[in-house]
């Protein structure tokens, strides 16, 4: 594994799919229950489970971003844009997304190491004030 997962192929895909729901709310939520829904089947543990939380926590602020009255044009392009959250976003849907067939075995994070990867690069991305 490369210590960037954006130099995956899995996670690129991931990124697509992050860049077309990055303005859609409702994408967004069926994304977060899906997520939930798959990682609980599939078994989750703690350190994983804490890192899930925080990427649902940052997709949650930016649905309420998305949906705030009166949210101007240049303020919802923006949002559609973030890419502190689209990084986030594609963590989770890489973190729920069906093993690549195409993927060189091996080469592949697996989902903690990339929702890590993920919440640590949102926080480091973070604006302090």
């Amino acid at each position: 594994m490369t210590d960037d997962p954006r130099d995956t192929q899995r996670f690129q895909v991931s990124q697509e799919a992050a860049s077309a729901l990055l303005g859609d709310a409702d994408g967004l939520r069926m994304l977060l229950v899906y997520a939930e829904t798959v990682l609980r089947s599939r078994g989750i543990d703690i350190a994983t489970r804490i890192h899930l939380d925080i990427a649902e926590a940052i997709i949650d602020a930016h649905i309420e971003e998305l949906t705030e009255p009166g949210l101007s044009d240049a303020a919802a392009q923006a949002l559609r844009t973030d890419p502190r959250c689209a990084v986030v976003v594609a963590a989770v849907h890489y973190a729920t997304a069906r093993e690549c067939p195409t993927c060189l075995a091996g080469d592949e994070p697996d989902a903690a190491q990339v929702l890590r990867w993920a919440t640590d690069f949102a926080r480091g991305a973070a604006p302090v004030a």
